[in-house]
């Protein structure tokens, strides 16, 4: 069990003692692909706004965390997910934009991690 559903549960039990109400995680679905230049990440999260979500890379360690607007049966619903990421990736230069409940996050490669074009000379 990680953190999170930790967090969950031990929530769900405070709000049955009459506590604030919990947060219930879910998992958003995520596409990854890779250019030549950069790691693209699409996760679908609907109800969210650019108020909830935090982003955050530490120790080589992208999280996403949202919540979303809305409750049910008093309570909230929000989305968290991890990836570990390579050292070829530059997360300070990562750039998020989120439009309709999809998060587009970009993270730029290092310039070593770059594909070279080598010349070839043709010897006669």
């Amino acid at each position: 069990m990680n953190d999170k559903q930790m967090a969950t549960q031990q929530a769900k039990q405070a709000h049955s003692v009459g506590q604030a109400a919990p947060v219930v995680w879910g998992t958003p679905a995520v596409d990854i692909y890779e250019t030549d230049n950069e790691l693209v990440l699409l996760a679908d999260m609907p109800g969210v706004n650019d108020q909830g979500l935090q982003l955050e890379v530490s120790r080589g360690v992208l999280t996403l965390e949202a919540e979303r607007e809305g409750s049910d049966n008093g309570n909230k619903h929000g989305y968290y997910r991890q990836f570990k990421l390579s050292d070829r990736i530059d997360a300070d230069a990562g750039q998020a934009q989120l439009k309709n409940g999809v998060l587009t996050l970009r993270l730029a490669k290092i310039e070593a991690a770059k594909p070279k074009k080598i010349a070839v000379k043709t010897l006669h």
